[in-house]
């Protein structure tokens, strides 16, 4: 980002003694370091650090709002809380609101509850400390259609086997550069492209907050980018920037996209823009990165979602958990193991719900292509997917239910051509005066 740049070697040391610093203030295995930040080479370090700690990492989404920020804060728990610039107000209010507060380090600057001042005379050498590959690393938080989020446990394990899988079917290289443009709190950004690029050694090219497509390929251009992942929304807002053709981007030669579904417009646009291999992943926070769509299936297979990945154990199945033949549809499900979470944190009911005899139900409802593929067609849940980001009809009723003129409120998706879809609410008014729309 910007000037700033660490070498392998400074990111093993600075990981090193933030992990010393850690275990210094009491942080054992298995407690939870949360880290409330916009894209950096910190969020890197902390990363790193909290694994070699033994410690659960818990990114909080950094668009969370000061009552979300304390709903995680109180249901992970977490012993530290990193922030970074222009998050440490929401983050003092959420270590408050507990009964006993995290330590609040701040990721800037190098006074008291600094970063800086935390890793100050800390060995460079790692830490002695053996963690086991199959306890939790991280706490993704996600929602789900009761409103209530829900805190993935994914082990060491299942990440290190995502992340190979993903550089194996990515074509990722030593030699490649990789653009992370989207955020680290993201799966996609952490787990689907930063840590598989620094698992084969590669270069990343970490991006600041939003998403501004000029930018982006002055940055593809300017740094002879190899590969990065973009969403759907993404690839149609540079397709329609006036300028795109003018940009050398010939060194891009792999494009990750997923997250939501993409127009067939947008795709073609997007192949005749760029030169490169266009590869489509599936997966969600709860069985990890799946299934792929090659650049080789993009030929007569575009239409489909893809087939499953390298470890990936998927299938289609009917009410009865019976695999549907070619051409039916059927619910998604993905073997836990390895690819798969542990379960959600503190939330055995909503585990049970989701698992079943070593299986995880996704909730996607897709047709089985026959040869391995397969096409999502609907959702069972009534989660709405805009610009690559989950939105759930739920969250947003609660608040608008909130409105003292409102009687009833239900909200669903439409389709949007920019965003794929938007989110559209249907209102019953009490028998009061509403100002107008914009009060909702």
């Amino acid at each position: 980002m910007g000037d700033d740049r660490l070498s392998y070697a400074q990111l093993e040391a600075m990981a090193n003694r933030l992990a010393h610093a850690l275990i210094a203030i009491g942080v054992r295995p298995g407690d939870r370091v949360g880290l409330l930040s916009e894209n950096s080479l910190q969020f890197v370090v902390i990363v790193l650090a909290a694994a070699k700690a033994g410690a659960f990492l818990v990114p909080y989404n950094f668009r969370y709002s000061a009552r979300e920020a304390c709903y995680v804060t109180r249901d992970a728990e977490p012993a530290v809380l990193f922030a970074g610039r222009g998050y440490q107000g929401i983050a003092i209010e959420a270590a408050t609101a507990m009964p006993i507060a995290p330590r609040v380090v701040s990721i800037e600057g190098s006074g008291p509850g600094s970063l800086a001042e935390l890793v100050t005379g800390r060995p460079d050498s790692a830490p002695a400390l053996e963690v086991d590959p199959e306890s939790a690393a991280m706490i993704i938080y996600t929602s789900g259609t009761t409103g209530f989020a829900k805190g993935v446990l994914f082990s060491h394990a299942a990440y290190i086997a995502n992340h190979l899988a993903i550089a194996f079917e990515g074509d990722l290289r030593q030699s490649d550069v990789s653009m992370v443009a989207l955020p680290l709190f993201h799966n996609g950004g952490l787990n689907g492209l930063l840590l598989p690029t620094l698992l084969v050694g590669a270069t990343a090219v970490i991006t600041a907050k939003g998403f501004e497509p000029a930018q982006q390929l002055e940055s593809v251009a300017r740094y002879r980018v190899t590969v990065t992942m973009w969403v759907p929304t993404m690839l149609a807002m540079i397709v329609n920037c006036e300028d795109a053709s003018r940009y050398d981007v010939c060194s891009l030669t792999k494009i990750w996209y997923g997250a939501s579904p993409i127009s067939p417009p947008v795709l073609a646009s997007a192949r005749k823009l760029f030169g490169a291999g266009f590869y489509q992943f599936y997966g969600m926070c709860e069985i990890g990165m799946t299934a792929v769509l090659r650049p080789e299936d993009h030929v007569d297979r575009a239409s489909c979602t893809g087939r499953e990945m390298l470890c990936a154990d998927m299938r289609v199945v009917d009410e009865h958990a019976r695999t549907v033949a070619p051409g039916e549809v059927g619910e998604i499900v993905s073997r836990s193991r390895p690819l798969g979470m542990i379960g959600y944190w503190r939330n055995e009911h909503a585990t049970r719900e989701a698992m079943d005899h070593g299986w995880i139900r996704t909730g996607d409802m897709a047709r089985d292509e026959g040869q391995g593929y397969f096409t999502i067609v609907d959702r069972k849940k009534d989660m709405i997917i805009s610009g690559g980001e989950n939105i759930y009809p739920k969250e947003i009723e609660n608040v608008i239910a909130e409105h003292p003129a409102v009687s009833e409120v239900a909200c669903f998706g439409i389709p949007d051509p920019k965003w794929g879809e938007s989110v559209c609410a249907v209102i019953v008014l009490k028998p009061s005066r509403l100002e107008g729309v914009e009060e909702i």
